[in-house]
């Protein structure tokens, strides 16, 4: 099967996975009034930089040099502030069940110790707790996955080995009306391996997946959080295979949120393929089903998070679902503030979705 076949094929999967409404194989918006409700929202929180420059440097002058220049980006990019800007816009939409990416830990150490650096600089994940406890709106941390743990010298101005602990996290309204009765979490065997000749070695971007069982009054569902490689469509589509073969995998209810890198109308047809791969897993994107026609982008706002808010170009956020789960209303956010300095809470928007479970 030729590229061109074989792009032609996928539309009409993404398709009719939007004509399925229509025709009543999925009960329409309004049947589900009546039904039990929940509200979920997906936010890739910007670890505060551009990992490329270290990734690409050619010799060891510069690795330092871009190590440097990332921590330095990392510090102007204020993620207490920004996590401020986060935490408001949970607590104006209530979600039951949130999906973070990007949940960065910082950490520093003495330049060219061999031993994992412990010195705190900045936990994405505490600040936003703290914020969100202290506007009395507090949530609990149901599930946390480590994703890259990557260490690095860092030279001038500040000669230290900076290290990066990614993370995702599924956070759970504290006293809601979900109950969690059950948590998964795990790492893909598929990661991409970059090279890194300046120091003879290689960085693994590890990526993977956190998941509640959840338990809504009589009704139960699994809720999936993911944020899938950027920068490989190859690997990509290997990991949403491994999210259809397992924690994607169960006949009951399902919601898959997260920050998937992939899209049914992506510029590169490549970078189309993990979406399809979904959809052809059974997988319904909600956003096409409430605003047909409207392309819901929710990236990018630049590394320095002071572009124009229409300069997003790219629908990579989602929320899509499968069983008895039916899409009410969605919206994308995250333009409507920003911090003193004028930047955005992310780079991303965020997505948030009401779900009924006729």
């Amino acid at each position: 099967m030729d590229g061109r076949t074989r792009f032609r094929l996928t539309r009409l999967v993404t398709a009719a996975a939007v004509v399925a409404a229509s025709l009543g194989l999925l009960p329409a918006p309004a049947q589900a009034e009546a039904g039990p409700k929940v509200t979920v929202l997906t936010r890739n929180l910007y670890l505060g930089g551009d990992l490329t420059g270290s990734m690409t440097a050619p010799t060891l002058p510069a690795f330092l040099a871009a190590n440097a220049a990332l921590l330095s980006h990392v510090d102007r990019m204020d993620f207490p502030a920004r996590a401020r800007l986060v935490a408001a816009e949970i607590r104006e939409r209530k979600p039951d069940l949130v999906g973070l990416q990007e949940v960065a830990l910082w950490r520093t150490g003495p330049l060219g110790d061999p031993a994992p650096a412990t010195t705190l600089r900045y936990d994405y994940l505490a600040l936003l707790m703290s914020d969100l406890a202290g506007s009395g709106h507090p949530y609990d941390v149901a599930v946390v996955q480590n994703e890259a743990d990557l260490e690095a010298p860092a030279g001038a101005p500040h000669n230290v080995d900076a290290r990066l602990t990614m993370r995702d996290v599924i956070l759970v309204r504290h006293g809601g009306r979900v109950k969690v009765t059950g948590t998964s979490s795990g790492n893909f065997v598929h990661n991409l391996v970059t090279p890194l000749p300046p120091v003879g070695g290689s960085a693994t971007s590890t990526r993977g997946w956190t998941a509640v069982d959840v338990a809504q009054g009589s009704r139960t569902y699994r809720f999936v959080n993911t944020h899938l490689e950027a920068f490989h469509p190859g690997v990509r589509v290997l990991q949403a295979q491994e999210l259809l073969q397992g924690p994607l995998r169960t006949t009951g209810r399902l919601i898959l949120v997260g920050d998937l890198n992939t899209g049914p109308e992506l510029p590169d047809p490549n970078n189309r393929l993990a979406y399809f791969t979904l959809v052809g897993g059974g997988m319904i994107d909600t956003w096409p089903v409430l605003h047909p026609g409207d392309p819901g982008y929710t990236s990018g706002l630049g590394d320095d998070l002071n572009q124009p808010a229409g300069d997003v170009e790219h629908r990579i956020d989602m929320v899509l679902v499968k069983g008895a789960v039916v899409p009410v209303r969605s919206e994308v956010f995250g333009t409507e503030r920003q911090t003193p300095d004028g930047r955005w809470a992310s780079d991303h928007l965020g997505h948030a979705a009401v779900l009924a479970l006729p």
